[in-house]
């Protein structure tokens, strides 16, 4: 018996017994043991009349052979040795021939007559033989009917048996091509065009039950196929669009290099300049200081101190101009930021005007390993660039420092006018300033400084004014604390 292996629920194999070729087997053995049971009583039954048949025409021969000798016999020696030749005849008679009840009462009385007749009788008991002949051929005759006719049903149930043989294999052949044979030549084509990658399904409502597992499990397979066929393209899409994204990226960010290379020459330019420029402005300035004593004219003196003064303004320009392109290394140590940035809003009140409200709050940070002169420089930009936004009208800024596991989080407040929106949209760009007499270098050093030690900065405007910078600074808590 054919078994399928199915996996159940668990992992499992779950044995189905191929149920068609059962069935079909147990039914063909059924006919078959009928039909033989049918031939074999036929076949016995025309074995007994053959031997019937065999027995009558040996008693029939025995009987003409005893009337043709005694016959001759009663012709050429007389009817005393005829009839003792006819009594012998009749004793050598042997008893198995005579199956047949009548056969043996006919027999002994025609015995019995020969044996009290006379010679004189001789005919008449040759007459009671020719009789006793006569009615066993007609009795011969019924039996060649008789065998006749049983060989006739022999013959028909022969012929029935086969024609039911036959129409059974046309059934069983329609119920294989129908049930079987088309389910499994659809479920083969289905196979051969998962080769083009086509998932076709195998319709199991037309497929006999002891098949309709395989075709269940073959659907439940193109299912799972189809499926991981439907992720391997999402993934495909998904790492396509990554490699489009990444390309864009690349080429943003070789763009930006090629922008920041050129704002590098920039300002390695702007350096040189400036460099070059600051001897001849020192050199005015002390001219313009000897020139201020020697004159005694107040109109000239007060000119040459408003040049003077210009020439302060120009120097300090420069200054900022070399800060801004050259940033020496500095080696951290270990600070309190609370600390650092509460002496140097001290210093920072005495300075700012008194329509300016500056206010801080820390939270415990610990401390951190930090380069202590750009971390002023990195805050005191921040908050200078606060004072020039609130100006004349005055307004409060807010410094608060907190920790941000592992980061150091700064934030500068202010209830100012805020940030341009072209800057928040385009970010920081080193002398790009929004006031006209900005260098645009205070937000780029300080993002600069953000970035060398691993941080970032962020800017945003508050509601319903004003502007936010947050600066991020790593301190990891392992680094916390200074090492003993």
């Amino acid at each position: 018996m054919a078994i399928f292996r199915l996996p159940g629920a668990t992992g499992t194999s779950k044995r189905v017994p191929f149920a068609p070729f059962r069935t079909i087997g147990f039914l063909l053995v059924q006919f078959v043991v009928l039909a033989l049971l049918l031939l074999g009583v036929l076949l016995v039954h025309t074995n007994q009349d053959l031997a019937t048949l065999d027995a009558y025409t040996a008693y029939m021969t025995q009987l003409a052979q005893i009337d043709a000798e005694a016959s001759q016999t009663w012709v050429t020696s007389g009817s005393t040795q005829a009839l003792e030749q006819l009594r012998q005849g009749l004793a050598r008679m042997p008893p198995q021939l005579l199956r047949h009840q009548g056969d043996a009462q006919a027999l002994e009385h025609l015995r019995d007559l020969a044996a009290r007749a006379s010679p004189r009788e001789f005919p008449e008991v040759m007459s009671a033989l020719a009789d006793l002949s006569l009615s066993e051929h007609r009795r011969g005759w019924h039996l060649v009917l008789a065998a006749g006719r049983d060989a006739r049903y022999t013959l028909i149930g022969t012929g029935v048996a086969l024609l039911a043989f036959m129409i059974f294999v046309l059934v069983t052949l329609a119920f294989f091509r129908l049930r079987i044979l088309r389910p499994l030549r659809r479920l083969q084509e289905a196979m051969h065009s998962l080769e083009v990658g086509a998932f076709a399904r195998v319709a199991e409502g037309q497929a006999d039950p002891g098949i309709s597992p395989l075709l269940h499990y073959y659907n439940q397979m193109v299912g799972r196929l189809e499926e991981l066929e439907r992720q391997r393209r999402q993934y495909l899409q998904d790492l396509q669009r990554e490699v489009h994204q990444a390309a864009h990226t690349l080429i943003a960010q070789q763009a930006a290099m090629a922008r920041s290379e050129r704002l590098a020459a920039v300002g390695e330019a702007a350096a040189a300049l400036a460099h070059e420029l600051r001897n001849p402005l020192a050199g005015l300035q002390v001219g313009c200081a000897n020139i201020r004593r020697e004159i005694a004219d107040a109109d000239i003196n007060e000119r040459l101190g408003l040049m003077e003064d210009e020439l302060r303004r120009v120097s300090r320009l420069l200054d900022h101009q070399l800060r801004g392109a050259r940033q020496a290394q500095e080696a951290g140590q270990w600070v309190n930021p609370a600390e650092t940035l509460e002496s140097l809003i001290n210093l920072l009140r005495y300075q700012v005007p008194g329509n300016i409200r500056l206010t801080f709050q820390a939270e415990a940070t610990g401390r951190c390993l930090l380069p202590l002169d750009h971390f002023r420089q990195a805050v005191l930009n921040l908050l200078l660039n606060a004072i020039q936004a609130l100006g004349s009208e005055g307004g409060e800024i807010r410094v608060q420092l907190s920790r941000r596991d592992p980061d150091l989080e700064l934030a500068v407040c202010d209830n100012g006018p805020g940030f341009p929106e072209t800057l928040l949209r385009e970010g920081i760009r080193p002398f790009a300033s929004t006031r006209e007499q900005g260098t645009g270098l205070g937000l780029s050093m300080v993002r600069r400084f953000a970035r060398s030690l691993g941080g970032s900065i962020q800017l945003a405007n508050a509601e319903p004014q004003g502007a936010v910078v947050v600066l991020r600074l790593p301190c990891p808590e392992n680094t916390a604390k200074e090492p003993s």
